[in-house]
């Protein structure tokens, strides 16, 4: 699915149901919806159109790939190698969804995919 700025609360509540259905609860629930959210925001603020989404369970894991066709995320955003301790406006979007969520970046120069997965109790 493709999204906006406008569609963001959209994809949020999309995420929260679908992740639910798929077997996520709890913690595990929020935290996961707050790291696709991280992800989606930031690609509506650093990335360029078209931009999207994909929402997939796998036979223990909830996947999520948020894409967009932006100039790819500067090598020295993954040089920092502590938690950030200010509270500045921004800055903390992939310390987080890494924090929430097993995160993968893969990107370049035609763009960025953010992969966030999560496990899914197989026995639930």
């Amino acid at each position: 699915m493709e999204f906006d700025q406008d569609s963001v609360t959209r994809v949020r509540h999309l995420v929260a149901r679908s992740a639910r259905d798929a077997g996520l609860a709890g913690i595990t629930l929020e935290d996961f919806v707050l790291a696709v959210h991280e992800a989606v925001t930031n690609a509506v603020r650093y990335g360029i159109p078209p931009r999207g989404m994909a929402l997939w369970r796998e036979p223990e894991a909830l996947v999520c790939e948020i894409t967009d066709s932006g100039p790819g995320i500067p090598p020295e955003v993954f040089q920092r190698v502590e938690p950030v301790k200010r509270f500045d406006y921004g800055g903390r979007g992939l310390w987080l969804m890494d924090l929430l969520a097993d995160l993968d970046v893969r990107g370049g120069a035609d763009g960025t995919i953010i992969r966030l997965s999560v496990p899914i109790d197989r026995f639930r």
